[in-house]
């Protein structure tokens, strides 16, 4: 059995695998053994793999090493796949999970990963499995936040689950702009890579990923829980290397 841990700025996510699928995963805003200890019970991981975004709190190493075979994704683990990215120690982890996840789950390369939270970023995997990189543009809710933040007179407009297009005042027009511009420029970014890629996968996961499947006239996967696939599959990876 495998845990896997996502340490964010904000949240920890936890998951336990004995297949490609959790058996068991939540979350916190408060690491500690308490709710680490809670969260495994009468479980006894065999292996783990923390992916820090965040600060990973000193007393979590050692209990790790009371309980499992484990080590932290970094930029020097091997991967399921190559990666030619020009800065690899600057490449998020979940960009990396989220490609790994694919695969994970059966998905064949062409593929295109777009995981949709704070900012949304666009990977693509090619043929052979090689990854050169992607994008990364500003999320549906931090438009809403910009444009309040960085003007005089415009609201801070709340996210809307079908916002109307036109906008009919102002606030519907930010979220107009901001959420139906967000899957505007995901579809168009979906239809270059299809322009050399025709039979590509495309994959979405996220905050937003419910919005954007609803919303979005591509054909599309929508898969929760695909970075802490992801990174139970790099567990894996390094396990058999």
């Amino acid at each position: 059995m495998n845990l896997v841990l996502d340490i964010g700025n904000t949240r920890t996510k936890a998951a336990l695998f004995s297949s490609t699928n959790p058996m068991a995963s939540n979350s916190t805003t408060e690491l500690t053994e308490a709710w680490l200890d809670e969260f495994i019970q009468a479980d006894c991981p065999d292996a783990g793999i923390i992916s820090a975004t965040g600060l990973i709190p000193d007393w979590l190493p050692g209990w790790m090493d009371r309980s499992m075979t484990w080590f932290e994704l970094t930029h020097h683990t091997q991967l399921p796949f190559q990666n030619h990215y020009r800065t690899p120690a600057t490449l998020g982890r979940d960009r990396t999970a989220g490609i790994a996840g694919a695969l994970a789950l059966g998905y064949s390369p062409p593929l295109l990963v777009i995981d949709a939270g704070t900012c949304i970023t666009i990977d693509l995997l090619e043929a052979g499995h090689h990854y050169h990189g992607g994008s990364i543009s500003p999320g549906l809710r931090m438009r809403l936040e910009a444009m309040h933040t960085f003007t005089a007179r415009l609201p801070l407009a709340e996210w809307q689950a079908s916002p109307t297009l036109p906008g009919l005042d102002t606030a519907g027009s930010l979220t107009a702009g901001a959420q139906w511009g967000g899957v505007c420029e995901i579809e168009g970014m979906i239809h270059r890579y299809r322009a050399e890629h025709p039979n590509l996968n495309v994959i979405v996961t996220g905050g937003d990923m419910d919005f954007l499947a609803k919303h979005m006239n591509s054909v599309i996967f929508a898969h929760s829980e695909l970075v802490l696939i992801g990174l139970n599959q790099i567990l894996n990876h390094e396990l058999e290397a």
